[in-house]
């Protein structure tokens, strides 16, 4: 299919040297007898942060055995494309070829036994998880991208292949399945099981899991996957012409029939994974540093502030005074002895 770009052409250079960069580390193993990649590599191991650090958190890590260890980073980050697989009639990669499965199973595992989490996972908290952003916005996005749009613009089913409801779907599923399916089934505890509603479906599916469907809508939007895609972007440039100035999209674009994309699909993966960096970054970091600041400098925040400030006052004088009445009575006993 022919591609016509109506982007600018401002953005196209920066997205594709970084897409290149990414590729590399995506292609490139550390070793000629290493079959993983390098990106993967990383990945790997923040994924077993991910699963480590819930498990000491909740004070069972001790408890995991190694194949259990081994199957939750799989389900994490194969179940998602598994299921999307199997609706669409697919064979999941992992079927055809044992590295995902290797990848995903032996790494983490390792990288727990060896020490490396610990290690990781004493490093800052603000370089570490900002780092962890970048790398779980470049690696999500296969499952969003490339095993959820693509994977319905190739099928076979025409009915499929121009349904935009099936895009949006495959790759939230794709992309966040395995985020639903882990704590639906209590995987990251030591004792599996599902009888007990799951918290996501009390209080709302995490920005992990609903940021899938929102990147697969922006890819989709993107490349033009289909005509439904254009009205959001003319509902809004009609009743927000300023966005003109951004967006830059000339009045064909909302009416010609002829398929034209925004970014090629490799820029358009690209720009999804810098899109989906910067939205964790800012849930993770950026609105609770924020939510902070704005609560330590209101009247409410700075009263909050003064209150732990007295109680911790009060809880070390009463620790001074602990202290010199224990000093006090060594002294006296001390004195009665040598009485």
């Amino acid at each position: 299919m022919a591609y016509g770009s109506i982007w600018d052409g401002s953005s196209v250079p920066l997205l594709a040297r970084v897409g290149q960069h990414h590729g590399w580390l995506a292609s490139t193993p550390p070793h000629t007898l290493i079959p993983f990649s390098i990106f993967a590599i990383v990945h790997a191991v923040r994924v077993a942060c991910v699963y480590r650090g819930i498990s000491r958190a909740g004070g069972y890590d001790k408890q995991l055995g190694n194949l259990q260890a081994a199957l939750v980073p799989l389900v994490l980050i194969l179940g998602g494309s598994t299921i999307s697989s199997v609706l669409l009639g697919q064979v999941p990669g992992w079927v055809i070829t044992p590295i995902p499965v290797a990848t995903y199973g032996l790494i983490p595992l390792l990288a727990a036994k060896s020490g490396l989490v610990s290690f990781v996972l004493s490093l800052p908290t603000l370089p570490r998880e900002t780092f962890f952003c970048l790398v779980d916005g470049f690696s999500r996005i296969m499952g969003m991208t490339t095993f959820g749009v693509d994977m319905v613009l190739a099928h076979a089913n025409n009915a499929v292949r121009n349904s935009p409801w099936a895009m949006v779907l495959i790759a939230f599923l794709s992309g966040g399945g395995g985020g639903m399916i882990v704590p639906a089934f209590r995987m990251f505890g030591p004792e599996w099981g599902f009888n007990a509603t799951p918290a996501f479906i009390k209080t709302g599916l995490p920005i992990d899991v609903w940021s899938a469907g929102f990147i697969g809508y922006v890819y989709a939007t993107l490349i033009d996957a289909h005509p439904f895609f254009r009205k959001p972007v003319a509902y809004s440039l009609t009743h927000f012409p300023a966005l003109r100035q951004v967006l830059d999209v000339p009045k064909a674009y909302l009416s010609s029939p002829r398929h034209t994309v925004l970014l090629q699909p490799a820029e358009a993966k690209t720009f999804c994974s810098l899109l989906l960096a910067f939205m964790l970054f800012m849930s993770r970091i950026g609105l609770p540093l924020l939510r902070r600041t704005f609560s330590s400098s209101s009247p409410a925040g700075k009263a909050a502030a003064q209150k732990r400030k007295a109680v911790a006052a009060n809880v070390n004088s009463a620790k001074q005074a602990t202290s010199s009445a224990i000093a006090s009575g060594k002294e006296k006993v001390r004195e009665r002895k040598n009485q």
